[in-house]
């Protein structure tokens, strides 16, 4: 199958001569003219994108305006490449982590609930990535030299990690260089089977791989041009023989008719042919963003499951990491009982294969966590290196008991 490439490629002046990695994505970008940016301006990139330039007395939807984007490719300095992510809100279980940014703005793939179409895609419809890797490895440097212990920088929370590697050479490029580090970790988050170019690299154990895996059915349905499960699963495999540390994120699961079974195959086979070192579940929630623009950025079979879905929290404000106060209710999603009915069955079928290994959630509440008997103090989420404890953070009790609320609700067989 043919790899992805742009139909539009715009670098920006600083790197268009310079660098070796901005010269080789241009090169490799099947002769496409490549267009000189003088800003990396998201105003300045769409006026010189002939795809994305705004047309006059035209008001262009926001999803055909998304979808468009994902032929942009956009090539700038590296820029602030690693920091932290953070959730102002301490309500919503997630332990902070290190960031690599060497590509961001999303990917190809055109997920259905990718909640970059609000973070970044309405004001930045196209995909970015960062070159100048020695300054990004100095910046990586400097953060591990006044670190005391081991930090893994994520790769993937912007971007697929590897979706782009065949032009950029990223990934390939940083675990050869995690592979010589005594403190630095690095995580890959991908949806991709294109894996063959990072089986024999000398990762020393030093970068560890998640995939995002969903159920066959809802992958077609809602990601499309996303490599099938079976594809991700044989990725997973193969990578594992190399000697990679592997892990699985089973999220969004999606209540469909019949997800009961589905799942259930789809965690069977996860564990009997990948044996992943450990799993992160989540559902659907959406960014308040998100959800209030829905039925412009969604399709109309996604739609369907947002309709009811409520805050998970009363609102409450909070100091973001930047200093700046933030009233928030944490995201819309199923109501508190559905979601534990959702986990509770995806945590019993993951213990019916591999009883001891660790499962965590993705973005939730307490009282959830409680419900599943899963240890807050031990977050094992795939994106920690080891664990979090999230029991001691703001808001919570000793005992990881959330000062909220619980909301009610039940899950029905089939939400559509």
């Amino acid at each position: 199958m043919p790899k992805w490439q742009p139909k539009e490629l715009l670098i920006h002046k600083d790197v268009r001569w310079s660098d070796p990695v901005a010269e080789s994505i241009r090169r490799t970008s099947n002769g496409i003219k490549a267009t000189t940016v003088t800003s990396g301006s998201p105003a300045v990139i769409k006026e010189k994108s002939t795809i994305l330039k705004p047309k006059k007395r035209e008001r262009t939807p926001l999803l055909t305006t998304i979808q468009a984007g994902k032929q942009v490719l956009y090539v700038g300095p590296a820029g602030k490449a690693v920091d932290d992510f953070s959730i102002a809100d301490p309500r919503m279980v997630c332990p902070h982590f290190a960031r690599l940014k060497w590509a961001s703005n999303g990917c190809y793939f055109q997920c259905d609930w990718c909640y970059l179409k609000a973070t970044f895609r309405a004001a930045q419809p196209y995909i970015s990535v960062h070159v100048e890797y020695q300054k990004m490895e100095r910046q990586l440097e400097k953060r591990l030299k006044n670190s005391t212990g081991p930090i893994m920088f994520n790769a993937g929370e912007l971007a697929d990690s590897l979706s782009l590697d065949h032009l950029s050479k990223a990934a390939e490029h940083f675990i050869k260089w995690f592979g010589e580090q005594e403190k630095g970790y690095l995580f890959l988050l991908t949806k991709c089977d294109d894996v063959d170019h990072i089986l024999h690299l000398p990762h020393n154990g030093h970068t560890i791989v998640a995939w995002s895996m969903n159920a066959p059915y809802v992958s077609r349905k809602f990601e499309k041009g996303a490599p099938s499960f079976k594809k991700r699963l044989e990725a997973a495999r193969k990578v594992k023989e190399a000697g990679y540390r592997v892990r699985i994120r089973l999220d969004p699961i999606v209540p469909v008719k019949g997800w009961q079974k589905m799942y259930a195959d789809t965690i069977r086979d996860i564990c009997r042919i990948v044996k992943p070192e450990r799993i992160t579940l989540g559902t659907l929630r959406f960014e308040e963003q998100f959800y209030n623009m829905r039925r412009s950025a969604v399709s109309k079979a996604l739609l369907r499951h947002m309709e009811d879905m409520k805050p998970m929290f009363p609102p409450e404000k909070f100091v973001k990491t930047n200093g700046k106060p933030t009233t928030t209710s944490g995201k819309y999603s199923f109501s508190e009982d559905e979601r534990i009915e959702i986990f509770k069955f995806a945590v019993a079928e993951i213990r019916k294969h591999s009883p001891r290994i660790p499962i965590a959630l993705c973005k939730e509440s307490a009282p959830v966590w409680r419900a599943l008997r899963l240890n807050l103090s031990r977050c094992r989420c795939v994106c920690q290196l080891d664990y979090a404890n999230m029991a001691q953070q703001p808001g919570m009790s000793v005992t990881g008991h959330m000062k909220t609320p619980k909301s009610g609700g039940r899950v029905q067989q089939a939400l559509r």
